[in-house]
């Protein structure tokens, strides 16, 4: 009897709290990293040890059917909005990357002030926003620094006038005018992870420079291959002492934001978003050599991550794949080795980002944040042509390409009492899906007008009974448009593709390349359907075509005239 009274009142404890859990208004946490492989992770078939994730993948749940917009500022545009990418200037497949703006609304390349944040409306409804890490959502402050002036007009189609509105506009898209209270972040794509001490380095904290802090000892290996990559990437190579290494520094800071806001009564909302293993590739030596000695046999490799996913209920066991193993398999020796050496590299930095990832939670538990933190960890996309088709393996493709090796992504998502430990989420859930979600836990209204012109309203809708273990169906459709190539994923099967692949190798051959998969029966996509059912291709290239016309979206014909010499 008197282990009835016990069990009664805990099992009462237990559904207190979920409930409690549930109305409570939770600190949200996001964390992105930047070009990881599909099966990169061990609680997603892959070899490379990452205990903290896999730990969090044991305590929440997995996404097997989680799409991000294949590219890294599109990604992070529609995280950030919940609206298509293209609405808020980064559409086609365009980055954030102030060298590369254009003179078009949907390819602009620099955040829409227009459009509200998850940033900006959480913080207007009493929450504490946090941000680390990359932006590349475009921005500068150029109208600060007058000497930017000429660099703009060098890089800048001739039909783009750097006017004060321009730079004032370029100011206002950067995180501290966008909601963040608190940021220290590196606005752009690519630069060093390692930064010695007494060397100019791209962080800011706030509106101003970062001062960084060097408190860790490195032997750093700094991977670089081509000419320009020596130039910018190659200096910290073989060197050792204390320096600044980006995954360690940002989460040193994002801890110390989160030891502050817990102090405080309202909750928080944070984005971490890591830089690794976006090249350059760099990583602690004693990483690299690890993974050097561990892929050995990369063939192995690839066929364990497709074993491992199976294993893990991930991807079918009867599914057909496609052979990638070109880089690895039948090049020339040297080629060879030098794949395995940028994979090692690669793996290192996800090992690192692991280990950081693992001190972000304990700093949630030791502040006694966790129980009341929704936690999302994603991958912006698929890993990057250098190794994708390894990484992403068993699936096709890299990122910047709409195959699923391209857009689809692990995930990763907990929240105690609510989130139902170790299960797997077969739902088809796209990264915009998040705001709306974000903002139904943190009772926030989306609002008709904002800054007093009217807004899109948010193209994803919530899944939070998803989280909640409730079946939903898919979304009609998931478009994507990159750089000449579109795809739709039609009720969640059906995708068709319209110049899949690099655009100037599809340009340079007769006709219109057109694929189509039953991704339910064919997640491989091995078996092109586009003969066999003329009139679904027929209907979805519609779709896609009223798509791009409500997306603004520019012909990439007419984009390559202006920026021919970066066609990618």
């Amino acid at each position: 009897m008197r282990y009835l009274k016990v069990l009664v009142c805990f099992l009462i404890t237990v559904s207190t709290f979920g409930v409690l859990a549930e109305q409570q208004r939770p600190n949200i946490v996001v964390i992105l990293s930047d070009d990881a492989g599909y099966t990169d992770l061990g609680s997603f078939g892959g070899e490379i040890d990452t205990p903290h994730l896999d730990a969090l993948a044991q305590q929440g749940m997995r996404f097997s059917s989680f799409y991000s917009n294949a590219r890294c500022s599109p990604t992070r545009a529609s995280l950030l909005t919940g609206v298509d990418s293209a609405k808020v200037g980064f559409g086609g497949g365009v980055v954030g990357d102030w060298v590369r703006e254009l003179p078009f609304e949907a390819h602009r390349g620099r955040l829409s002030y227009d459009q509200p944040l998850i940033s900006e409306l959480l913080g207007d409804n009493g929450y504490q926003t946090l941000m680390v890490g990359k932006w590349h959502l475009g921005g500068s402050y150029i109208k600060f620094n007058p000497k930017m002036a000429d660099g703009w007009k060098r890089t800048h189609p001739p039909q783009m006038k750097l006017t004060e509105e321009e730079m004032e506009l370029d100011y206002l898209a950067l995180p501290p005018q966008r909601g963040f209270q608190q940021s220290f972040v590196f606005h752009g794509a690519q630069g060093n992870l390692f930064y010695l001490p007494n060397k100019p380095h791209e962080y800011f904290e706030g509106n101003k420079p970062a001062k960084l802090k060097y408190d860790y000892h490195y032997t750093m290996h700094c991977y670089a291959k081509t000419p320009f990559a020596k130039k910018m990437y190659s200096d910290c190579h073989g060197k050792k002492g204390q320096a600044f290494y980006a995954t360690d520094g940002m989460t040193d800071r994002a801890v110390e934001m989160i030891e502050d806001a817990s102090k405080k009564q309202d909750p928080f909302f944070m984005y971490v978003a890591y830089r690794a293993p976006h090249k350059p590739l760099q990583a602690p030596e004693e990483l690299v050599q690890k993974y050097l000695a561990r892929y050995s046999d990369l063939q192995k490799i690839a066929d364990d991550r497709h074993a491992g996913l199976v294993k893990q209920g991930l991807f079918p066991e009867d599914a057909k794949v496609r052979n990638n193993n070109y880089m690895w398999t039948k090049r020339e020796k040297a080629k060879i080795e030098e794949f395995r050496l940028m994979s090692a590299v690669h793996a290192a930095m996800m090992e690192k980002m692991d280990e950081n990832i693992g001190k972000l939670v304990q700093s949630l538990k030791d502040s006694g944040e966790y129980d009341n933190t929704l936690i999302v960890y994603m991958s912006d996309n698929g890993s990057a042509s250098h190794i994708g088709d390894l990484m992403n393996a068993p699936y096709n493709g890299v990122k910047a390409l709409l195959w699923e090796g391209g857009a689809r992504a692990h995930a990763i998502a907990t929240w105690p009492g609510v989130i139902k430990p170790n299960t797997i989420n077969d739902d088809v859930i796209w990264v915009g899906d998040l705001m709306p979600t974000f903002l139904e836990m943190a009772k926030t209204e989306f609002p008709k007008t904002y800054r007093g012109k009217k807004i899109h309203p948010m193209d994803g809708r919530s899944v939070l009974a998803s989280l909640k273990g409730k079946e939903i169906a898919p979304p009609e459709t998931i478009y994507n448009n990159d750089k000449g190539q579109q795809s739709v994923i039609y009720q969640g099967r059906w995708k068709l593709l319209i110049e899949p692949g690099w655009y100037l190798q599809t340009l340079a051959k007769p006709g219109i390349n057109v694929e189509l998969y039953d991704l339910n029966r064919d997640p491989g996509e091995t078996t092109n359907l586009a003969k066999q059912m003329p009139e679904l291709v027929a209907k979805l290239t519609k779709m896609s075509e009223q798509w791009k016309v409500e997306n603004k979206i520019t012909d990439y014909a007419e984009i390559i005239k202006l920026k021919p010499n970066d066609p990618y």
